[in-house]
């Protein structure tokens, strides 16, 4: 009984942040994701994210981390994130989440969810 519960909440667990890397936020999206807490998100999918409820998203994108289903991506940051390919990578920023490595960061954004640090948040 108690591993079924445990493994119940693992799997409704929201993604991690280092799993959130197919689309810029807003400041106070990447302050929410940060110190998760959904009380700054600006954007549903934050929201979405934070909560691990996908009826809060805006976009498909949020719906496949969410979901864990590639098909529902829109772009291939998407696709990436979600098969830890970064072959699939249009930005630097999803190559920096793959990677774990904010040296491939292009935003203040990237840096601030990979070093866990929100006064990088732009």
């Amino acid at each position: 009984m108690l591993q079924a519960l445990v493994l119940a909440l693992l799997l409704a667990a929201p993604p991690s942040p280092l799993e959130v890397g197919f689309r810029q936020w807003s400041r106070d999206d990447c302050k929410a994701l940060v110190r998760g807490s959904d009380m700054y998100c600006q954007s549903g999918d934050c929201k979405a994210l934070l909560r691990g409820n996908d009826i809060y998203c805006d976009s498909d994108d949020c719906k496949a981390v969410l979901r864990k289903q590639d098909i529902y991506c829109k772009s291939d940051d998407c696709k990436a994130v979600l098969r830890k390919q970064d072959i699939y990578c249009k930005s630097d920023d999803c190559r920096a989440y793959i990677r774990k490595q904010d040296m491939y960061c292009s935003t203040g954004t990237c840096r601030a969810v990979l070093r866990a640090n929100d006064s990088y948040c732009e």
